[in-house]
């Protein structure tokens, strides 16, 4: 039986250059700086986006233009995006505690909880710690299964580099682990969620308002 990481596709460079460099002078270092020191939750900022609308911003062009590489299929109605912003000595061994995604995070019945059609994150920035894994467990009625991953695959943070992988995988970050720190550093991503429907998170805001959450210029 194969591994599911054998979906697990890299794309790199994701975006033209004009693209990129588009993106990181919208939101440059500096604004994703001052929006941590001043606590912004960037994880309970997400976006939905349906991909019948037309771009209306920067941040929904890098969506279309992502597009063609995650290869989402027919029947994926909408991304879910929102950035993924942490510091690179937050804890010595996870910047982000594996886990699922998922539509509902209040639903307790496992058989009912649904996830994205596939997760994909775009990196903005080379730091000295952060991969993602991603492994080979998925959710069941019964829990994780296996146990414990029998597959796990990483992948070090570049800018514009973009992974896409199934959304039912298990996944998180690593922090430095058994390396000596160095000078902490933000680590700057951007996830895309494709989903077959929308999910239900009570958080999850129109991306049209998404300029003016962050308080970029319109």
């Amino acid at each position: 039986m194969n591994s599911p990481l054998v979906e697990v596709r890299l794309v790199n460079p994701a975006l033209p250059a004009p693209h990129f460099a588009l993106l990181r002078q919208a939101f440059p270092l500096s604004h994703f700086e001052r929006l941590s020191a001043e606590g912004f939750r960037f994880y309970r900022t997400t976006f939905w986006y349906p991909l019948t609308r037309k771009p209306g911003h920067v941040f929904e062009q890098v969506v279309d233009v992502l597009r063609q590489s995650a290869e989402p299929g027919p029947d994926v109605v909408g991304v879910e995006w929102w950035f993924r912003v942490t510091h690179t000595h937050a804890t010595p061994q996870w910047l982000l505690p594996c886990h699922f995604d998922r539509a509902d995070l209040e639903e307790k019945d496992l058989s009912r909880i649904r996830h994205p059609h596939k997760a994909s994150v775009l990196f903005l920035n080379a730091v000295p710690y952060g991969e993602l894994v991603v492994t080979d467990q998925v959710l069941t009625d019964r829990g994780a299964r296996p146990k414990q991953p029998h597959d796990m695959r990483f992948i070090r943070p570049r800018p514009n580099l973009y992974a896409v992988f199934p959304g039912h995988l298990y996944h998180g970050v690593i922090g430095r682990m058994w390396r000596a720190p160095r000078a902490p550093r933000l680590r700057l991503t951007m996830a895309v969620n494709w989903w077959t429907e929308q999910p239900g998170a009570g958080y999850l805001r129109d991306s049209r308002d998404a300029l003016a959450a962050f308080g970029l210029p319109h």
